[in-house]
Order: structure tokens, then sequence, then C-alpha cells
């Protein structure tokens, strides 16, 4: 302050600084000799040595005042809000590494607040603290920079106030003030007492401080550190830490803030790809607050989120992990489909009570963002809600085959036009015989549909269910007839308390839409309702949309007049009929019979007809349908119009042609023969064969990959090829009719060979959803067995039986569920039974360490079953594993009494030839060729302790051990079968030993092998298998 004598300190050396206000202002020289002379200051002014602080003050103003105007003018037009003395104040001391003093930067006329984003602030910032930008937090922890204001006048001392507490960035409000914090003032500095030097500075009492020379090269006096000293460092110390602990706890929260962002924005990603809550529907305000009420649900591997048939108010959203959707048709569980990061299910949960129409189950760990039905509620508009119920409705149009094919804006018209209406409990909202005007849609509540009488049913009609049918939320009723003027057929009554219904007719739907659309509106909806009506065939029903789209081609429409005649008893028949609007008849007699029925319709007609059969009135309706699946069928009964009819005629030969090839294709397969299925199984599963074209040199399936579906060769030729020592090897050839894969539909086994495309080919495809959905559970049971036999001719200890033995044996497997981790088979347990893994995979360890798994079709304890050795390996399931075993005795005991010492002899055949293909080269040799060598195989058994060769012994013969347990001598040995880790163990005698060179016919052994127990060997002469072993 002008008015106020601070110390001055005059340094040792040539060269000392002045202190003003805490701040080195200049320097001060010294001449030679010691005797104060003069100091400049600036250029053009010089003050006297001995000057007091006033006339320092007051030149030093002089000096500086044109240089600090043009600093206030400059500072003025950029930042008039600030006081220009009191920024370059601060400058300095940031410069000269000070804390700065606490006082408000801004001038005192203009107390505005400046905004946290103001641009201003942000320069200033810059351009007073370069330092300070180094050490900021980073941008996603810290707000916008923003100087403080000024609480006092330019050019007056700050007033003395307490250090204030450290103000965190993060409790700030966007008009905060920020104020800097006051540099701790020195202590003065006691007087030194050196020789040859004077008093340096007065106290802080005096009025002027003179500059008293020092000699050069003398020492400083040594400081004293005084308590008052050491406390005030201490407190500056915590002040720093306080404020460098708030920045570094602001830049955690930030960083937390901007995870929480960042994951709220990602669940904005997901709820802007829900339909029910897209921007088209919601506003940004309402997707804020939706989004803050969704709720993260942890569900384990296996875990079911919802289940089918179970009514919930809220939708899911996977935001990680996988899950399957599972839906169960004809009684059997399938898997629909699959759900990722992102997908969403269950929507209409969250706004009608709509049973769940699928089950979803996590594959993985799973997390999962609900909402309910009273968040939803709670955070959107009326007006939003009630878009979402239109939109809603038009998810449910997808369900009604009347307007599933409508575009997407057609049933948003139709959706807003609909008309709802609330019924009471028992209230009849249309009866059986009323003509059908408009279409019904559940909202709230149930309704029951109720036929008068089992005769009275459609044929499409389930055959044993009950004429009755219970409708909930989405469902509906009155479509079949809304086109064709028929009636209902069925009487509705509201069961519910309440029951809401949406309603509409043909006229109020054409009229939501433009005038020029209408036309083609009503166009789509009849065709769809065309091909609707069409799948009411059962041949057609679950037809897939490729040969379904050839069959509704060559469909057409006839028209018949009243008391015409379609088809006559006994008469052979050709199409089948479709009704679509009128009435018919199935008239048990000839057709002369109807001669005798009047034009006009009487009373007595009347009660003639209702004797004979009731009326046909309900759209879908099929006659004729024998002709599919019989050849020359004939009609068994009359059909009559009792009115004009529109019927849809569907010729024999448009199915055939789709159909009776490939049934033919279909019969050849074992799963899917005569046996196993009738025709009308046969028909159904043609019509889901699905068709595809690949290119010459496509694999269609690769060995070990895991599939669900068989493939027929429809067009072309196919190489099956193999993996064999690293090799590809082409087994067969593949030609139209044939197929492959079809254990794939019954188990996860892994493909046992690969399929190619030689040429271009055409070939369809059946998975198993398809087989599930459309045969019954009676006679999957024997596609089961049928499957088994077929995993049997895989399985070298059974691939020998009879077809019809293989039969009995699939019959007596008995079946064994194992959880996860749980033991199938321990190390060194005798082996008494032959298991199948049916489903799932199996880990095989050797002393605690992994060394192989195995998967569906694959066989535990079948190299050890047939001597009841124990095993060389421990089984455990990985995941819930199922099996199928059987004993060898239990095989024996299925053969006839003259039969069993025969088929104990093939027992054993078989396992000695599948410890030939051990050998090098036989892997893939045919079982012909096998058998020919085996001819030449000795059996040898030697006791415990007898030498089968020894070492440096000429070698004639190769050794494989059939059974018991060997010891070897010597270097070369190879190790046993568990620590070599596959079949090739068995073999002993390969290994060349010394004195003979590779061109020597001699074979010398390279060590001595011992039995370790009673033994069993196969002794194969080595002129037989020599071409092998050089390979």
């Amino acid at each position: 302050a002008a008015d106020t004598r601070l110390p001055c300190r005059a340094l040792q050396g040539r060269r000392r600084e002045v202190c003003v206000a805490g701040v080195r202002s200049a320097s001060c020289l010294r001449a030679g000799g010691g005797s104060p002379r003069c100091v400049s200051v600036a250029a053009g002014w010089r003050v006297p040595a001995e000057a007091t602080m006033v006339e320092w003050s007051d030149e030093l103003r002089r000096a500086i005042a044109p240089h600090l105007e043009v600093f206030r003018q400059e500072l003025r037009k950029r930042w008039p809000s600030l006081d220009p003395e009191l920024v370059l104040l601060h400058w300095l001391c940031i410069k000269h590494n000070l804390d700065p003093p606490v006082v408000k930067l801004r001038r005192s006329a203009d107390m505005a607040i400046v905004s946290r984003t103001d641009s201003v602030a942000v320069e200033v910032g810059n351009a007073l603290s370069p330092c300070a930008r180094r050490e900021q937090p980073p941008q996603s922890a810290r707000l916008a920079v923003k100087m403080p204001p000024i609480t006092g006048k330019p050019g007056t001392a700050p007033p003395a106030a307490s250090t204030p507490a450290p103000v965190s960035a993060r409790s700030l409000d966007l008009g905060e003030e920020v104020t800097m914090r006051r540099p701790v003032p020195l202590p003065p500095v006691a007087p030194s007492t050196a020789p040859g030097a004077s008093r340096s500075c007065a106290t802080e009492d005096s009025a002027a401080c003179t500059l008293v020379p020092v000699p050069p090269g003398t020492p400083k006096t040594p400081e004293l550190r005084t308590l008052r000293r050491l406390n005030m460092a201490i407190s500056t110390d915590a002040r720093r830490h306080v404020v460098r602990t708030n920045i570094l706890e602001d830049g955690r929260n930030g960083i937390v803030d901007m995870v929480a962002n960042m994951r709220q924005e990602l669940r904005g990603q997901f709820i802007e790809g829900v339909p029910l809550l897209s921007r088209s529907i919601l506003s940004q305000q309402s997707q804020f607050r939706i989004v803050g009420k969704l709720r993260p649900w942890t569900f384990a591997a296996g875990e079911d989120i919802v289940v089918e048939g179970e009514v919930g108010d809220k939708l899911y959203i996977v935001e990680r992990g996988v899950c399957e959707v599972h839906k169960t048709v004809n009684g059997m569980m399938i898997m629909a489909g699959t759900l990722s990061k992102g997908s969403f299910f269950g929507e209409i949960a969250a706004l009608y009570d709509i049973p769940r129409t699928a089950t979803v189950r996590t594959v993985s760990e799973t997390i999962a963002l609900s909402l309910s039905r009273q968040d939803l509620m709670q955070s959107v508009s009326e007006t939003e809600l009630e878009s979402m119920r239109v939109i809603a409705r038009t998810q449910v149009f997808t369900n009604i085959p009347l307007l599933a094919s409508l575009s997407s804006e057609h049933q948003v018209s139709i959706a807003a036009a609909l008309q709802r209406r609330t019924w009471v409990e028992g209230a009849v909202i249309c009866g059986s015989s009323h003509l059908s005007s408009r279409l019904y849609i559940v909202e709230h509540g149930h309704v029951l549909m109720e036929a008068k009488s089992k005769a009275l049913l459609p044929s499409f009609w389930p055959v044993g269910k009950e004429p009755t049918v219970d409708l909930g939320p989405g469902g509906f009723f009155g479509m079949r007839g809304i086109l064709f003027n028929a009636p209902v057929g069925f009487t509705v009554t509201a069961i519910s308390a309440q029951v809401d219904t949406l309603s509409a007719s043909v006229s109020e739907m054409l009229h939501a839409v433009p005038v020029e659309e209408r036309e083609a509106m009503q166009a789509t909806m009849k065709d769809s309702m065309q091909g609707y009506l069409l799948r009411q065939i059962p041949q057609l029903r679950q037809m897939s949309d490729v040969f379904f789209r050839l069959i509704r081609s060559q469909a057409v429409e006839v028209r018949y007049k009243k008391w015409s005649v379609i088809f006559a008893k006994e008469d052979a028949i050709d199409s089948v009929y479709v009704l679509q609007q009128g009435q018919l008849m199935e008239h048990g007699g000839a057709a002369v019979d109807m001669s005798a029925l009047p034009s006009e319709l009487d009373d007595a007609a009347k009660r003639f007809l209702a004797m004979n059969s009731p009326p046909r009135v309900t759209p879908g309706e099929y006659f004729g349908v024998n002709c599919l699946s019989e050849k020359n069928a004939k009609a068994p009964y009359t059909l009559v119009a009792l009115t004009d009819v529109a019927l849809l005629r569907v010729p024999q030969g448009a199915v055939w042609s789709v159909l009776h090839e490939e049934r033919e294709h279909i019969s050849r397969i074992p799963l899917l023969s005569s046996e196993v299925l009738d025709k009308a199984d046969q028909y159904m599963l043609v019509g889901k064969l699905r068709s595809w074209s690949f290119p010459a040199g496509h694999w269609i399936i690769r060995e070990g990959e895991i599939g669900d579906m068989l493939y027929i060769v429809e067009k072309g030729v196919c190489d099956a090829i193999q993996l064999v020592d690293g090799k590809e090897a082409v087994v067969s050839h593949l030609k139209k009719g044939s197929f492959f894969g079809e254990l794939g539909v019954m188990y996860d086994m892994p493909r046992t060979a690969s399929v190619r495309a030689a040429v271009d080919v055409v070939v369809l495809s059946l998975s198993r959803e398809d087989i599930f959905s459309s045969i019954g559970i009676d006679k999957l049971d024997k596609m089961r067995n049928i499957a088994r036999t077929q995993v049997f001719a895989q399985i070298p200890m059974l691939s020998f039986l009879s077809t019809g033995l293989m039969v009995k044996v699939a019959g007596k497997l008995s079946s064994e569920s194992f959880p996860g981790g749980s033991t199938i088979q321990e190390e060194g347990e005798a082996t008494v039974r032959l298991r199948i893994i049916e489903k799932g995979e199996v880990r095989v360890l050797y002393k605690g360490e992994e060394v192989g798994r195995k998967l569906a079709g694959g066989t535990i304890g079948e190299s050890s079953v047939l001597h009841k050795e124990p095993s060389w390996f421990t089984c455990t399931a990985s995941g819930q594993v199922k099996t199928l075993s059987i004993s060898i005795e239990e095989i024996l005991d299925l053969a006839g009494t003259g039969e069993r010492p025969a088929l104990e002899r093939m027992f054993r055949a078989a396992f000695h030839k599948m410890l030939l293909r051990q050998l090098p080269g036989l892997r893939t040799k045919g079982d012909e060729y096998i058998s020919t060598l085996l001819s030449h195989v000795d059996i040898v058994s030697l006791g415990s302790g007898e030498v089968v060769f020894d070492a440096g012994c000429d070698l004639d013969a190769l050794y494989i051990l059939e059974r018991g347990e060997v010891e070897t001598v010597g270097e070369g040995a190879p190790g046993s079968l568990a620590e070599s880790r596959n079949e090739r163990a068995r073999v002993f005698g390969a290994e060349r030993g010394g004195g003979g060179g590779e061109e020597s016919d001699a074979f010398k052994a390279a060590y001595t092998l011992r039995a370790a127990s009673d033994c069993a060997f196969l002794r194969v002469p080595r002129n037989s298998v020599a071409q092998f072993l050089h390979s």
C-alpha cells in the first residue's frame, strides 16, 4: 500500500531485491567500495538509496503509470469487469510462484456473476495461470474456469480476514463466487550480527528501509527458525493438502459421474431401440425419466427370467449376456431364438396383462434392465401413454392374420381408429349365429368362446379339444367372417368382472386411411385372409413359405350356385376345397337324392338337412383333403351348396408336385421312415423342408461341428470328407435323394464328417424344431430308439449287431443324469458298463489333469468294458450330462440261448478290430480288409513276470495289449496309455532299436517288455503291416 512503510531486505552479493507488498519489484545495485550510490529501477529515472518508502512509491508510480494506463485500457477492452491492477498483482504472484492474496478481481462497480461457461473467465484463467493449467484435473472432473468477483476497490489494501475453508468445485452453484487465498506473510528476519554488517532492515514499524552495503564474499548469517514460522508453514501445507485432496476427490467424483453418464447414455440407446419407448412416441424428458427408472437385475446361467404362460408387468432389456427363447409346441419345449446385448422382450406386459408367449432362459450370467408398468405410468404423460397404447396394438396386429401384412402406417391408423367398450361379467358380446361385423381384440379381462356342440365345430378344430376357448388380453375373435359376412360360430361371453375390448369394422378400417389407399389395403387384407384359410389344410399348415407360395399361386377362387353339387359321393376327387363364403352341407347319400329337395327350403327340408348333417358355415373349413395322402381317392360324402358359395380350389397336382417326391426322400431316412411315421406326419414334415442352393466347393457342414439339421440332396453331387492323420479323404459321394446329418436332429453330436458341394447343388433341410413341433411324443420316443441304433453303428463294440438286436439294445439302455461337477467314472474303478453320452459334455482327467473332452455320441469305457478292466481315466460332468448305459452281460441276455456263444465271439472280434485300427494307416481301411488281417493275428497269453521280448532281439511282429498290465525296461520304451494320452500306447515293438540301419530288414527291440500281470496280446506279423509302419 502507498501509505505503508514496508521493510526492505538487503541480500548478500551485488544483486538485491526490494520487496513491495510481498512482491519482488526491482533490483538494488551497490557500487564498488561499499558506499551506496543509487538504485536504477527503470530506464530514465533514478532513486536515491536513502529514500523513504513513500518517496520510493511515488517515484515508482510516476515511472510505471504510463505503462499501467495502457495495460488498463487493453484489459478493459477485453475484460471490463476486472480490476487491471489486481489482475497484474495476481499474475506476478503466480509467475514468481507465490500464493496470491485473498482478493476478488472483479471491479466493485460491476458485481455481475460470470457464468461458469463464460469464455472471458476461461481466457483470463488461462492468461493468469500458465502453470496452473498444467496442474488442472481432467476435463471430466472439473467445472469450467471462473474468475472470482472483486470485493474491494483497486489500490486499497485487502481487508484482513481469516483464511476461508477450501471450496469444492462440485459444491459450487452456477453463480457462486470463488475467492483466492491470502498468502501467509513471512515473519521479520532477525537482525544480522555478523561482523562488518549493520542492520539490514528496520522493523515493521519503521518508516524507512535503509540499504546497508555488505562486503562481497561475506557469508549470510543463518536465520533462526522460530516456532511461529513452523506453525505457519504447517498450516500452509495443511491447507494446500486439503486443497489438493479436494481436487483429487473432485477428479474421482468426476470420473464416477462420467462413467455413470456413459452408462445412462448407453441405456438411453437401449430405450430408443424399443418401439414403445422410441423418440417418435416419447419426448426426450420422458426418456430421461424412464432411464432413471431402469433397474438392473443379475441372473445366473440357466435361470428363467420370464416363464411362458405367466402374466407379468415388466419389460426387460439385455444389458450383458446371452439368453435363449424357448416355446412349447405340441407338448415339447423348443428353442425359438437367442437374445443378446440390446435385445428386449416382454414390452407388451408394460401396458397389458398379456401372458408371456415364451420362456426366456439365460445361457450365461446376464444383467437385464427392467421397467415396470408403474414406473412407466409415472414417467410419461397421458398423451404419450395413449400413443404407446396405439403402438402396442400394432404389435398385437402381428398375431392377427387379417392385419399382419398391412404396412406399419396403415396399422397405426387402424390402431388409432379402434373403439373401446367395457363389458360386465356375464354379458354376451356376440352369439354363434350373429354375422361377423366387427373384429374384437380383448384389452383387459377374459372372455369365453363356446360352441353349442362338437358337431358344430369346424373341420380345422383340433381333434379331442373341447369346444371352448378362454381368451385373455391380446386374444381376438370375429376375424374369419368379417370379410365374408359369415356367422361367428361361437357364443362369446365376458367371464371377468370387467372386460375391455377394442373393435373396428371393415368400413372403419378403410376410412382410417386416405381414400386413394383404401382399394389396395382391402386387396391386401383379402389376400392375407385367403392365405390364412389355405393354411387350415393340415398338409399346408406348417409348410415353409417357399413351398406354400408355389401352391398358393395355383389356388383359384371358384363360385357355385345354391344347390350345386361340388363333388358326389364315391366320385374320384382331385382337388381340395376351402370354404370362403356361404354354406355347405356334407350329405351322406348319393347326389341323386338331392333332386328331391325343393328349390326353396321349407320346415320339413330344414329338418331333413339337420338330421343329415349340420351346415358348414365357418370360413377355412376344408373338404376332400384325403386326395393329398391317397392315390385315386374317393369322395366319402356328397358336398352340396346350401347357398351361393365361394370356395378356394387347390389342385391335387400342385400339392403333390411339392410334397410327394420329397416324402419319398424322407421315407428313406431311418428316423423318418414309415415304420416310425405315417404319411400324414411325413407330409407335414415335407411342408417344412427348406431349400438351399450352394455353389461348387461350398462346405455345407464341417466335421466336429455341432448341428441340429439334416439335409437331403435335391440336385447335384456332394462329397463326404473325413480328416485322417491330418489329410482329407473322400469317403463317399452323395447324389440326389441322399441324406446326411440326420443324428443332428436328435442329439447335439459333433458331425462325423464334412460335406462339400462337388458341383452346384440344391439341398433341402429339416431342423430339430421342425420335427419336434410336428410329431407327437409317442412317435418321438420311437425316433429316439432308431437314433440310438444309428449311434450304435458308429461305436465299434456295437456296430456289428443286427438291426433287430440294435433295437432291443436301444430299448434296454438305462438313462442317467449327472449334474455339473459330478463324477461319472473314477480312475482305477472296474469298468462294468458301456456308457453313451446322449447330452452334455464330459471332461476326461488323468491324475487330476484334464487330457480331453467327450461330447454327445461319445462313449465311456469302451476299451475296458469287455474284460472289466480298471478305468485309466476319471470322467466328470461339465454341466448337466445325460448318459445311456448297458453292460455286456445285458446285451448277451437279449440274445437267445443258442446265440450267446456266437455273440461273445463277435464281441471279441469287434474288440480286436478296434485295437488293430490303432495302427498307423489302418484307421480308414474297410471292415473287409481288417477282417482279413485279423485272420493272420495270433492271440498270445502270458503270466505275470513273463518276458514278451528282450531289448536287442529281432522283432518280426508287433504286440497290441488286449488286457492286463505290462512294464518296460530300457531307453526308448513308450509311456503308459494314460501318460501318452492316446490309444497307440497299447502297441509295442514298433520302435526301432540299435543294430540295424534304416535300410536294414532286421528290426531290433529298443527295450524289454514284461507282463506285470496276466496279460493277453494280439501278435501282428510285421510283414502284414510293413507298408503302414514305414509311412
